[in-house]
């Protein structure tokens, strides 16, 4: 019975990192090629990284609205406010890159 959960524990730890990431990376492409389309598609894959903080007393209101930021980002695309956009995709690569350190120094 252990192994199965911790098999089961491990693949949904990769499905939750590789959304973070590819979230992460269809964003960032997004913005440098001016596709308002991708930071929408990152914003859906950022969901499961925002309802996981919003579990946590630290962000509890924050984690909800990282998908927000991406969103803002995608109108910002589409004003064509480039350095907006940019501003607005650091919270989650904040909060992305400080949840992979606290992940992997435990």
């Amino acid at each position: 019975m252990t192994n199965i959960s911790n098999i089961m524990g491990d693949f949904i730890g990769a499905v939750f990192w590789s959304l973070i990431l590819c979230s992460l990376i269809i964003s960032i492409l997004g913005v440098q090629k001016r596709k308002p389309v991708w930071l929408i598609i990152g914003a859906i894959l950022a969901v499961p990284l925002s309802l996981y903080l919003n579990m946590s007393p630290l962000f509890r209101y924050i984690g909800l609205l990282l998908p927000l930021f991406q969103l803002g980002a995608s109108i910002a695309i589409q004003k064509k406010i480039a350095w907006l956009s940019w501003l607005l995709l650091l919270p989650i690569v904040g909060i992305t890159c400080w949840l992979a350190i606290v992940v992997l120094t435990q």
